[in-house]
């Protein structure tokens, strides 16, 4: 250490050649005591596991003795040289050595402090202030010694691993935790920050229920948790949990028993992993795999049918006309085969659309990508459905961004998706209604909302609408919304659904800007 740097920390504790004088004078009253002090002082250190088990053997008892009586005789030596800090830097990092924690030497000076002091009062009876300079002037010492033992402590490199420590769990990815054995928080990472919304000092001391949503609490969740880790110590699983705004957040659970180093429970450490991105893509992976199986199976089915279907319709055509040239004879019967006949037809016909949807579906072509412009093909696609929206008594109220950039899309897969959604705002109000087309730009994507004023759909329809094959209406293949979903995907967008029964649905389309495109 500098000599600047000794005499300023001397300097700060008010160390004064005074103090030095009034130590040096005690020391030979303290060498007439040592051996008691020192006995006094490892009595006690064996009442505590954490230093009793230093002391396992006589030999080295009587070691760190006579090391401790060196140490209390050159302490009394009032002489604070650089010989001196050297000294208790040393004797930091032997403490550092053999695992003693800065809390437990800390103590040992306040012992020492507690064992002298009485000593002093008695050899000064006779002058109390003499004795009162010589004991401040103690505590100024022990004071020297715990900072350049905190110095030694600092320089060691188990603090330095606690730092990196610290950092990783801090930096991780993953939220991280602790808990006491009470359950409550006792740390909370940055992760923990950023996925649950709660800051540390707004969680630590609360209980782990804070975030187990209620269902899994009164299913017995944590106990289960806790009967596992007292089985093999740890604990691994899948649940959810809920962040401060009220979000369930699917998670990977894995909590583990911690212990003091003598193997004593002392609370729980967790580690929890956001799967949200994870249970996406699984989804998405599932989905696709389903909708290839389907689109094989409707091609087929489609292909078997169309066939028939073809030679029935082409047959039904030709009994048309057996009919009308009957009915000239018989005009009575005519009219009730032309009945039964066009009755067949339509059934007919609405297998033919069924099959076409089939196909469509089946058989939808990756897009072929140009610049389009999204206001342009809303304009021209609704002003042809005009006649639509009168016969059916809807309104529409488009709110088109004029500022929105131009897209890369195929404008004829585009225009599907959005006639499905459209045809279906339509069909959920029969007596008619408001349908809002709205286009807004945002920094990495444009976006497309479809709301009708419509009978909405339940919370059980509405997470089913873009599974293949359901319907909530009569006759319906349940192939549209899937589709749509489809198409969207294949442009790199995203849809999704928001409905209340009663007050109708919006369909929210999001599609991305690619790099380099402009307005």
């Amino acid at each position: 250490m500098a000599s600047s740097e000794r005499e300023h920390r001397l300097r700060f504790l008010g160390l004064t050649e005074r103090d030095e004088q009034l130590l040096r004078e005690f020391r030979p009253v303290l060498e007439q005591h040592v051996t008691a002090v020192e006995d006094a002082f490892y009595a006690h250190l064996l009442n505590f596991p954490e230093t009793a088990q230093l002391l396992s053997d006589h030999t080295t008892v009587e070691r760190l003795k006579k090391l401790q009586r060196d140490y209390l005789l050159r302490l009394f030596e009032g002489k604070f040289d650089d010989a001196y800090f050297q000294d208790r830097l040393r004797i930091g990092k032997t403490h550092e050595r053999v695992g003693l924690s800065p809390r437990w030497y800390l103590m040992a000076y306040n012992l020492y402090f507690k064992l002298i002091t009485p000593l002093i009062r008695d050899h000064c009876i006779a002058t109390p202030g003499h004795a009162h300079e010589t004991i401040v002037a103690l505590e100024k010492a022990f004071m020297l010694d715990a900072s350049l033992a905190m110095d030694a402590y600092i320089a060691s490199d188990r603090y330095r691993h606690l730092q990196q420590l610290e950092s990783i769990i801090n930096d991780s990815a993953d939220v991280i935790f602790s808990l006491d054995n009470d359950g409550r928080f006792r740390s909370w990472n940055r992760a923990a920050e950023k996925v649950f919304g709660w800051r540390a000092e707004e969680v630590l001391g609360k209980p782990l229920k804070l975030l187990v949503p209620p269902d899994r609490l009164h299913a017995g969740e944590l106990a289960q948790i806790e009967s596992e880790i007292h089985r093999v110590g740890h604990c691994h699983l899948e649940t959810v949990r809920v962040a401060k705004d009220g979000r369930i957040v699917p998670v990977e659970v894995s909590v583990t028993l911690l212990r003091d180093p003598q193997g004593n429970p002392i609370g729980r450490s967790a580690i929890l992993r956001d799967i949200t991105s994870r249970q996406r893509l699984e989804e998405e992976k599932l989905r696709a795999e389903r909708l290839a199986v389907i689109g094989t199976m409707s091609a087929k089915l489609a292909h078997e049918i169309r066939n028939p279907l073809s030679s029935i319709t082409l047959n039904i055509d030709l009994v048309r006309d057996e009919i009308e040239t009957l009915s000239q004879a018989s005009p009575a019967a005519g009219t009730e085969s032309r009945a039964l006949l066009q009755s067949l037809d339509t059934e007919v016909r609405r297998i033919q659309r069924v099959t076409e949807d089939y196909l469509k579906f089946a058989r939808l072509p990756k897009p072929m990508p140009d610049r389009v412009q999204l206001n342009e093909i809303l304009d021209q696609g609704l002003s042809f459905l005009d006649s639509l929206f009168t016969a059916t008594n809807v309104t529409v109220a488009k709110e088109l961004d004029p500022a929105l950039p131009v897209l890369l899309a195929d404008e004829g897969q585009l225009w599907q998706a959005i006639l499905n959604l459209v045809r279906n705002a339509i069909e959920a109000m029969p007596r008619g209604g408001t349908l809002t087309v709205l286009t807004t730009s945002q920094p990495q994507h444009i976006c497309l909302t479809i709301r009708d004023t419509g009978k909405g759909m339940t919370e059980q329809e509405r997470t089913q609408v873009f599974t293949p094959f359901f319907s909530t209406k009569v006759g319906g293949t349940g192939l549209g919304l899937p589709l749509t979903q489809q198409i969207i995907n294949e442009h790199g967008g995203q849809i999704r659904c928001e409905s209340t029964p009663g007050q109708g649905t919006t369909f929210v389309i999001e599609l991305p800007l690619r790099h380099g495109q402009t307005s």
